[in-house]
């Protein structure tokens, strides 16, 4: 019988002592067991540290380090994939959660696919949000979904960090996440350069949990305009121009509605798929 391949799932933590606990139980209760959860602590002035050691200390699968603080997710990701020893990568943020079956049935997806660099699934926000929130979201909506390296330059990101599950040699191959501290969109620059290894693809199930909280920094249009465009200088890609969108009265409410039908839409196929085992 062939051994399930190790995943390595890496969480960066900052500053997250009410969230960790929750999102590192997501992980080691996955129905997928042959993992380990690496669990990296970027310098936090709260009680993260002390948490996260608890953590490693109820379960031998449990790796945790900590580091300098750096200021910025990709240092502690990196760090986190140097220590990894998986044959796949899967990523996780401290607040975040995960489905109990999300690694088990990714890793299934994956290994049907022909060399896959990696593949990623749909989150919902929670949380600090209520369907009628300008923060609630489905993401990817399926239509919208990158499945080429072609349409992720045309669309921009619609790859939701915590749901994706990589090849590690591919990820080293390249050193991960680009730490240049101007750069701040750091996971849509590793799928633009994995995608340039291989192909990836969308598994269209909705199995993270996207949490919005108060402590979070949400940058604002003008912001995310910059970045994109750094991003494009960087590189040398044409990248898609960031567009304003404004998130009010009845365009709210259209949007906000069609990302609730897709959010019961991919609920009902998932209690299907699981009646029909």
């Amino acid at each position: 019988m062939i051994p399930e391949p190790l995943v390595s799932v890496i969480m960066p933590a900052y500053n997250s002592s009410g969230f960790i606990k929750e999102s590192a139980a997501s992980v080691l209760s996955q129905t997928y067991k042959n993992i380990e959860l690496i669990i990296v602590d970027d310098g936090s002035a709260d009680d993260t540290f002390n948490a996260a050691e608890k953590i490693a200390q109820t379960d031998s699968r449990v790796k945790f380090y900590s580091i300098p603080h750096a200021g910025r997710p990709s240092v502690p990701r990196n760090f986190g994939i140097g220590k990894s020893s998986g044959e796949l990568i899967a990523f996780i943020d401290s607040d975040d959660l995960w489905i109990k079956d999300k690694l088990e049935r990714q890793v299934k997806f994956f290994k049907r696919k022909i060399n896959p660099v990696f593949v990623y699934s749909m989150s919902v926000t929670f949380g600090s949000v209520n369907i009628f929130s300008p923060l609630y979201e489905v993401l990817p909506l399926p239509f919208k979904a990158a499945k080429s390296r072609d349409a992720l330059l045309k669309t921009g990101n619609t790859i939701p960090l915590s749901s994706v599950l990589a090849d590690a040699a591919a990820v080293k191959s390249i050193n991960g996440f680009d730490e240049d501290p101007d750069l701040q969109i750091e996971d849509y620059d590793l799928w633009l350069r994995l995608s340039e290894l291989g192909s990836f693809y969308f598994f269209p199930r909705l199995q993270v949990f996207y949490r919005i909280h108060d402590s979070q920094f949400s940058a604002d249009w003008e912001t995310r305009k910059a970045r994109m465009n750094y991003l494009s200088r960087k590189r040398g890609l044409r990248l898609p121009e960031l567009k304003l969108h404004r998130r009010k009265g009845v365009f709210l409410i259209i949007r906000n509605a069609v990302h609730f039908k897709v959010y019961l839409l991919m609920r009902l196929l998932d209690f299907w798929s699981r009646i029909g085992k």
